[in-house]
């Protein structure tokens, strides 16, 4: 099992552009994306960030309770002052939960990075 350190190195929570950037890995499983959520908090509670971007890039397969894990993320995010966007969501999973009729308030989604790069620049303004 992975610890904080190993979640967070193998998530890739870094900075770009005053955002938090944060790439979930492809297997976190239900126990690492807890502890990613809580790795993400704990950065977001004491920085002001412009954004936080969670990365979807790498994950290929979510089910209904991670999305609402990641939905809860973005809620706490929202609760603290910074939007929270959801990028790169793989198409199977964005029709899986578009069918479901998941539902994420807290989460604005976006094609990619760059799309959530221009997408912060744009609601800044």
């Amino acid at each position: 099992m992975l610890d904080a350190d190993d979640i967070e190195h193998a998530s890739r929570i870094s900075e770009l552009d005053g955002m938090l950037v944060a790439s979930l890995a492809p297997d976190l499983g239900p126990e690492g994306l807890e502890q990613f959520a809580r790795a993400v908090m704990r950065r977001v509670a004491v920085v002001r960030w412009r954004a936080v971007v969670l990365d979807c890039s790498a994950v290929l397969v979510m089910d209904g309770q991670e999305f609402a894990r990641l939905a809860e993320l973005g809620d706490m995010c929202r609760l603290l002052g910074v939007h929270a966007y959801l990028a790169a969501l793989h198409p199977g999973i964005a029709i899986h939960l578009a069918l479901a009729q998941a539902q994420a308030p807290g989460l604005r989604f976006c094609r990619d990075l760059d799309h959530a790069r221009d997408r912060v620049e744009t609601e800044a303004a």
